[in-house]
């Protein structure tokens, strides 16, 4: 009888632990912490936003459309958010550091929201719906780092003045995946 009680209890928590992990898709991305992210974000961007604006004086060159979501709009949308992220966290956040430490205060907390945002995209793969072995690069995602590369130093004043454009971006995305 012993021994057919642990058979039982070693089948419910086994059942247990597979009803978790299949759902735990919808549990990885925590969208009560979102909004508190993207505000952090935000309010750091505004403590720097005045800065890399003065420096960027190439006004006619844009990295970010300002309008809608264009490398969100197919299939390859996380990837293109996966390429964005990756892109200000080993592109620009190092790049943008100064020699004023409350800058880099900002720059260090937006770098800090952008990894965890990161980190939540690399662990919720069904609901983002990424593709795992996606080795291409998305066209969009060519053209800013193309352009990134060719303003060379102003390509992180460009980058980060533009910030708040990627946040919008972000924000938008994620409550389209919500919804």
């Amino acid at each position: 009888m012993k021994s057919l009680t642990a058979i039982l209890c070693a089948l419910i928590s086994i059942q247990c632990c597979c009803c978790s992990l299949s759902h735990s898709h919808h549990l990885c991305f925590n969208y009560a912490v979102f909004p508190a992210h993207i505000e952090e974000l935000r309010t750091s961007y505004r403590q720097i936003k005045n800065y890399f604006q003065r420096k960027d004086d190439n006004i006619k060159i844009t990295l970010l459309e300002r309008k809608g979501l264009p490398g969100f709009k197919d299939n390859h949308s996380c990837k293109f958010l996966k390429e964005m992220l990756n892109f200000y966290l080993k592109d620009v956040i190092p790049a943008a550091r100064t020699h004023k430490r409350t800058i880099n205060s900002h720059i260090s907390k937006i770098g800090n929201a952008l990894h965890e945002l990161h980190e939540n995209v690399q662990n919720c793969h069904q609901f983002f719906n990424c593709d795992l072995c996606s080795c291409n690069k998305v066209s969009y995602f060519k053209n800013i780092h193309r352009t990134f590369k060719q303003l060379q130093v102003k390509g992180v004043y460009k980058a980060m003045g533009e910030l708040n454009t990627f946040i919008d971006w972000i924000w938008n995305y994620i409550n389209m995946r919500r919804n």
